[in-house]
């Protein structure tokens, strides 16, 4: 009777570690930490004291111009899109401090300003290197800490933030350029009737929306400042990258120089623009098949890779434990990228 007690005994505690020795449990557990480590961000982010961010931005602005307000130190003016708490603080000011020491401080602050994003760098960094460690420990977790998921989950975790960013700055560009023509259109009817350059200005800002407005209300704000009008509206083409909106600027530049009918320039620049992207949007229709056809052929070998990589991996194990499998992997990369930039070549038809 001792001895089946003693069995019972130590089948039960064999039974009980076997549960918590189970490594879906440590997944779901990380994986719940994970999600709510998540949602805080987002909450953090939508119940940011927007006023504050408003103002502290407005302040800045305002501060760069050498108008009488006092320079604005960053760090009481609050931490962005995190709010004002004083982890948030430290987290961003850390960060600022990294890029900045990196020198791409300026370019990344150019590209979150040309995808409409309101982060600071130090922000985005934050949230870039937080996505991609995330994405690397629940890989981890979730395929038994095998190395090849965690550097698929580190590489999602490095790129998605970046084409998201280059999606949102594409996007945001080709709406101001399709928006670009009937803008230019509004804007020599209010010279026609009477307004000045500013008034219409004004005019594309209360009648538009989306990039459009917002770009242009900047340039509004930055001409009412003191800024020169074709100043700010230059600073409007490289912020969208428009070589068109660039020589609408040079006709205004020239005609406030030498004179001129500029509402007649205007009318010629909006049809001329308007002929073209007809003519873009019947490119991109005739070489749509060959654009599917080059992303199929580059994104095919990848995906295939990484499924391999995940749920078979010792069907692709010789591949980098090999020397002939590692020097097959070298070459078909070289021969993936190269046939990847042909392609987008020949694609990429330049109107």
């Amino acid at each position: 009777m001792t001895s089946v007690l003693l069995a019972v005994d130590y089948q039960t505690a064999d039974t009980g570690s076997a549960f918590w020795s189970h490594s879906w449990v440590l997944v779901v557990g990380t994986t719940i930490l994970f999600v709510g480590l998540v949602t805080l961000l987002v909450l953090a982010m939508l119940t940011a004291d927007t006023d504050g961010r408003r103002n502290g931005r407005l302040r800045r602005r305002l501060s760069k111009y050498g108008t009488t307000a006092a320079p604005v130190d960053t760090a009481k003016a609050g931490s962005g899109s995190f709010g004002n708490s004083a982890v948030a603080r430290s987290a961003v000011d850390f960060a600022d401090r990294v890029v900045q020491k990196r020198d791409f401080d300026s370019v990344l602050a150019k590209r979150l300003e040309s995808a409409g994003l309101p982060l600071k760098p130090a922000e985005w960094l934050l949230i870039h290197v937080g996505l991609a460690i995330g994405l690397t420990l629940v890989m981890l977790l979730f395929f038994d800490f095998r190395p090849v998921p965690a550097l698929i989950g580190l590489g999602v975790g490095v790129l998605l933030p970046l084409a998201y960013l280059t999606h949102k700055e594409v996007r945001r560009k080709n709406q101001f350029a399709d928006n670009l023509p009937d803008t230019l259109q509004l804007i020599a009817g209010s010279l026609a009737a009477g307004y000045s350059l500013l008034q219409a200005v004004d005019t594309v800002v209360r009648e538009s929306e989306g990039a459009i407005s917002s770009e242009f209300g900047r340039a509004l704000v930055e001409a009412r400042l003191g800024v020169p009008v074709e100043d700010a509206l230059d600073s409007v083409a490289l912020r969208m990258g428009s070589q068109d909106f660039e020589w609408v600027v040079m006709a205004i530049r020239i005609q406030r120089e030498v004179g001129g009918n500029l509402t007649e320039v205007l009318h010629n620049v909006s049809a001329t623009l308007r002929d073209r992207a007809r003519l873009h949007r019947q490119v991109r229709a005739l070489s749509a098949e060959g654009r599917l056809s080059a992303v199929i052929l580059v994104g095919l070998p990848i995906l295939v890779g990484a499924f391999f990589g995940l749920f078979r991996p010792d069907y692709i194990r010789p591949l980098f434990t090999t020397a002939v499998g590692l020097a097959m992997f070298v070459l078909s990369v070289g021969l993936l990228i190269a046939g990847g930039l042909w392609l987008r070549k020949i694609v990429d038809v330049e109107v």
